[in-house]
């Protein structure tokens, strides 16, 4: 579904992405773990190539192409089959929470306004904003913003979403209300790669943890495994601050 092979991206002399392949099946949830700093949402964004990795290989479904020597119109075309959920939501405040899920509907799949619509208000009803259609970002809490972010990534029908730290711009109590939408979405079938902080969620979520650190790929694999055994001494040092609860809520 998603592979990447070899990527490595430097912004000056300061090498972000230190080459490592990198995958994730169809269906499959992968959490990015790691400190600050570690490359997780350069490669996020090099994925949606919102970034240009300096070297390396992609390939989408059934769409590959190489990061040095991709055309634009390759380029535009595997990044049509990614939608992107960020951290600080990144709607349109002038527009309401319909209008922002039909934008890429109507400007980058040509829709008509009727469709696009009707579309827009079934991903909105999808994560419980029924009752929010017309209402514009600033009357709607954080963690509704954060949904209507991801209603306009489904909205797309993307083969991979990529979630960029969902609840980190949120009040505590509004992390439930995201990490119950985003299981529900991965209920579906959903191909997600999710970065983030919040150790519970990756551990009763993900499908496969992923933890880099300094611009590599350390340690991968079941959660329970990276957990509760990891195999690397970095590993170990990093998780150790954490206390999960083992009784899952989350897990799929």
């Amino acid at each position: 579904m998603l592979e990447i092979k070899g990527i490595k991206k430097a912004f000056n002399t300061n090498q972000v992405l230190k080459g490592f392949d990198f995958h994730a099946k169809k269906g499959e949830v992968v959490a990015l773990i790691g400190p600050s700093g570690s490359g997780k949402t350069t490669l996020l964004r090099c994925l949606n190539f919102l970034e240009q990795a300096d070297v390396g290989s992609i390939r989408i479904d059934d769409l590959s192409a190489d990061f040095k020597n991709v055309s634009s119109t390759t380029r535009l075309a595997l990044r049509r089959k990614t939608a992107m959920v960020f951290q600080n939501y990144a709607l349109y405040f002038n527009k309401t929470a319909i209008q922002n899920v039909m934008e890429s509907l109507i400007v980058v799949k040509k829709m008509k306004k009727e469709s696009a619509r009707r579309i827009a208000k079934d991903y909105l009803e999808q994560v419980g904003l029924s009752d929010k259609f017309d209402s514009k970002p600033f009357e709607l809490s954080g963690g509704q913003q954060q949904r209507v972010g991801i209603a306009r990534a489904l909205a797309i029908s993307p083969k991979v979403i990529l979630f960029d730290e969902p609840t980190s711009a949120l009040d505590p109590e509004k992390v439930n209300e995201i990490f119950d939408v985003i299981k529900q979405v991965a209920q579906k079938g959903m191909t997600m790669v999710i970065v983030t902080h919040e150790m519970q969620f990756a551990y009763d979520v993900a499908n496969r943890v992923v933890f880099m650190d300094e611009g590599e790929i350390v340690e991968e694999g079941d959660p329970r495994v990276v957990f509760n055994n990891p195999h690397e001494e970095r590993t170990r040092q990093f998780l150790q601050r954490f206390n999960l609860a083992r009784d899952t809520e989350y897990y799929i």
